[in-house]
């Protein structure tokens, strides 16, 4: 037990220790742009959501009861194949952008580095939006 809470512990440590960076990163730039504000806001997203699991787990074991259970980790494996199905469309997506907005009506095209940060950062968010959909549902099967 004291084992899961020391890396849940880090976790949160290292969770906080990213919203501190980010913070010391936008009051120290002289100016922001908008590809920077959400370059900074997605993996703010993304820690929140994990300090709100790992907050969950701490509570679980500091009422006795086990971390994950069996209904959690089938709630995770869903949400993790459901972001996986979703992260394939999401790919084919940013290609379908570079093809079509891109190529024949002028947009921005993405560069490759972009279109990495897109997939993964976007297949991350929806692993938390799944999660926290199927948490609400009584059923998970």
């Amino acid at each position: 037990m004291k084992e899961k809470l020391s890396i849940i512990l880090l976790g949160s440590g290292i969770a906080i220790l990213v919203i501190a960076l980010v913070a010391f990163y936008i009051f120290s730039a002289s100016s922001i742009e908008l590809s920077d504000i959400l370059m900074v806001i997605i993996p703010i997203i993304l820690v929140v959501g994990a300090i709100v699991f790992l907050r969950d787990r701490i509570i679980n074991l500091r009422a006795g009861l086990p971390s994950a259970d069996e209904r959690a980790k089938k709630l995770h494996w869903k949400a993790g194949a459901y972001a996986y199905y979703s992260t394939i469309w999401i790919a084919i997506g940013t290609m379908w952008y570079n093809i079509i907005f891109a190529d024949n009506l002028g947009f921005p095209e993405l560069t490759a580095g972009q279109v990495v940060t897109v997939i993964v950062l976007l297949s991350a968010m929806l692993w938390f939006v799944f999660q926290f959909y199927f948490i609400g549902k009584v059923d998970v099967e």
